[in-house]
């Protein structure tokens, strides 16, 4: 037994290079899961962040996601080393060795790699809880006692050594029953074929390339909107048929088209036949052959990966940019009595001066109208259930506001470059402020509202819609700009409906304490609104979530890359005889390390590449079908969307960049 851990102890100093990111990668994945696992387990955080049990039961399913992906990405790291190990297994056997002794010498590697990643997954692990606690603490703008919160959570250190343990006993166990049912010359021959050659289909090929077209297309069929399939036949089931699609067709186009297109390529000879086509063409064709399986899950894992990152990017920002749409001033409310105006001025007095805040009352007219068609804007909300404050029912009809009414919202809000953008309002013609595109890609422009003013009708045409309301929907919804006169008209004959008095400045801005204070004074009214505590409101909700995916989000870049970086090193260690025989013919080291750089690129290329447009299909059907659509679809707001996929590109670049030097180091080993 001794020498045996003899053994393995050698085995790990002689090959430390090779088990490096092995050891790197599995410590990463174990501070992921103890800096979870610590985060789960720290009452005075999840007491502050939450008083329902919705974090607790978020954590409870996230445990077993991590848990699987934990148990799924040790156990191929394993079976990629055993899988190196065959041949000297097969040596042992020849000299004698028992298969319970190899088996032994196997679990000793596994005890000493997952010991040091162990203990080095609790510090950093520990680390990065602090950091997330203090991160949170700060966001969330929380009280937080950090004496009560330990370094090193002994009920975490527990759970996670325990579920170490267990995942090495799950290796051992297939470990053993993998010498048991492997001969001599099994063990010998092994890496050679580890899965099944595949032959070459022109049906499944073509199959998979319209698979992937026809899941393509019916993603992008949602931009139909109401007329779309996804509207038809339902959301989720049309979901779930383009999913199967693109699944599926990822399959046949790895196992069949792929192949299948690099033998036609093969019939022009002119440029197959180059110094390094010639090697790197038939070699990509049997690793696409031999390794089929392998290449499509870490498709399908990138395709995942790329699409919850995306997705999530989304989600954060979305709500955070519509804000500005739901909550445009930083503070807002209806004006019930008159007495509140003092009260109110009075109150914004204690935290700024009269020369750092601008005070916008607006009056707010209500009119009804006819048209050939009305917009969804006109009747919003008169029944329960439509508005944003459902118990309060809304009459139907425009609530107009003047245009110079408008401009100084806008200034006052910030929001300079749109107000040089706004056309010149002549008394004929009016603004129409839309809650949301219309899902047809149509707007308003062009028709002719006739309006009731105290039963004098005025034609008003709509010369443009806009998304830029400066009245928050709490307070107005159907909002219609006028021109001054046609306003002048309403003052006259009609009784403002509602008026609101706007208080934007920068010294307001996330002034919870100034918030609180106003709430108070208006007694809870559902009219009271505010830009940056919105914001913070948005932060406390949703924090806890977007940190629990993240925690996935990580596991799953750890997974892919380092299956990628195994998966590249045995095949090129595999192959090292060829290099060795490439040399001999007069390859310079340069051209050799083209040669790798070419084959190691295609295997990153392949699953980036598709996993890149799944994830562009998905953050598009996800944006269209499950966000509400209060921005519109300007390119804009996918900015968090191509920030999260260039950092996933950075990561991949530097496992590709790790790759290849281990490769390179492996063959030109001197």
């Amino acid at each position: 037994m001794m020498n045996n851990f003899s053994i393995a102890v050698k085995n790990l100093k002689n090959n430390f290079s090779f088990y490096s990111l092995y050891l790197v990668s599995v410590a990463f994945v174990i501070t992921i899961y103890f800096t979870f696992t610590s985060f789960s387990m720290n009452r005075v955080m999840l007491e502050k962040m939450s008083s329902d049990g919705r974090i607790e039961s978020m954590c409870r399913v996230i445990s077993v996601c991590l848990m699987i992906f934990v148990v799924f990405y040790m156990s191929y790291s394993n079976r990629f080393f055993l899988r190196r190990r065959t041949k000297e297994l097969g040596i042992y056997a020849l000299l004698g060795y028992r298969k319970s002794t190899m088996l032994s010498l196997l679990t000793f590697e596994n005890i000493l790699v997952c010991s040091g990643a162990l203990a080095a997954g609790l510090v950093f692990g520990a680390i990065l809880h602090k950091a997330i606690v203090y991160g949170i603490t700060v966001l969330l703008n929380l009280t937080v006692d950090n004496s009560q919160i330990p370094f090193f959570n002994l009920k975490a250190i527990a759970d996670t050594i325990r579920f170490i343990l267990l995942v090495v006993f799950v290796m051992v166990l297939s470990n053993a029953r993998f010498l048991l049912k492997s001969s001599l010359m099994d063990l010998v021959r092994f890496e050679k074929s580890a899965e099944k050659k595949l032959k070459f289909r022109k049906i499944p090929a073509l199959s998979g390339f319209l698979f992937i077209i026809g899941g393509y297309g019916l993603a992008l069929d949602i931009f139909r909107g109401t007329h779309s399939i996804w509207m038809t036949f339902g959301f989720y089931p049309t979901g779930l048929l383009t999913f199967l699609l693109i699944a599926f067709g990822t399959v046949f186009f790895i196992n069949s088209f792929l192949p299948f297109a690099v033998q036609v390529s093969k019939q022009n000879k002119k440029s197959f036949y180059t110094d390094t086509k010639i090697i790197t063409m038939p070699n990509f064709v049997y690793r696409i052959r031999s390794n089929a399986r392998t290449l499509i899950m870490l498709t399908l894992l990138s395709a995942a990966t790329l699409s919850i990152s995306s997705v999530m990017a989304l989600s954060m920002y979305y709500p955070i940019a519509a804000v500005s749409r739901m909550a445009p001033s930083e503070l807002e409310f209806r004006i019930e009595k008159e007495s509140q105006v003092d009260n109110i001025k009075g109150l914004v007095s204690e935290y700024a001066s009269a020369d750092q805040v601008t005070f916008t009352q607006t009056d707010i007219f209500k009119v009804t109208a006819e048209a050939d068609h009305l917009p969804m804007e006109y009747s919003v909300g008169t029944s329960k259930g439509d508005a944003d404050n459902e118990n309060i029912l809304r009459t139907a009809g425009f609530e107009c506001i003047s245009y110079s009414q408008y401009i100084a919202l806008l200034q006052a809000q910030n929001k300079e470059a749109v107000v040089k953008q706004l056309p010149v309002l002549n008394n004929d013609e009016c603004i129409l402020v839309k809650y949301q595109p219309n899902a047809d890609g149509s707007d308003e422009t062009g028709t002719v509202y006739q309006l009731d003013i105290n039963g004098n009708i005025t034609s008003l045409t709509v010369c443009e819609t806009t998304l830029n309301n400066p009245i928050s929907f709490a307070n107005s919804i159907g909002t219609l700009i006028v021109s001054d006169s046609v306003y002048g008209q309403m003052k006259e004959s009609l009784t403002p409906e509602n008026r609101v008095l706007s208080i934007n400045g920068k010294i307001l801005e996330k002034n919870e304490d100034l918030y609180e204070a106003m709430k108070q004074a208006l007694g809870d009214s559902p009219y009271f609104q505010g830009n940056s505590h919105r914001v913070h409101e948005i932060f406390s909700l949703n924090s806890s979530t977007f940190l629990l995916i993240g925690f996935l989000v990580v596991l799953f870049f750890i997974a892919t890359g380092s299956i990628l970086y195994f998966n590249n090193v045995s095949a090129i260690t595999d192959s090292r005889a060829d290099y060795e025989i490439l040399d001999k013919m007069g390859y310079s080291e340069k051209k050799i390390k083209k040669i790798i750089r070419k084959q190691t690129r295609t295997f990153f290329f392949i699953p980036f590449c598709f996993g890149l447009l799944d994830s562009l299909f998905a953050t598009i059907v996800y944006k269209t079908g499950l966000m509400q659509n209060l921005l519109g679809n300007r390119l804009s707001l996918y900015v968090p969307t191509l920030i999260a996929i260039a950092l996933t590109a950075l990561i991949y670049l530097i496992y590709y960049q790790l790759t290849v030097h281990s490769c390179c180091k492996t063959v030109l080993h001197r």
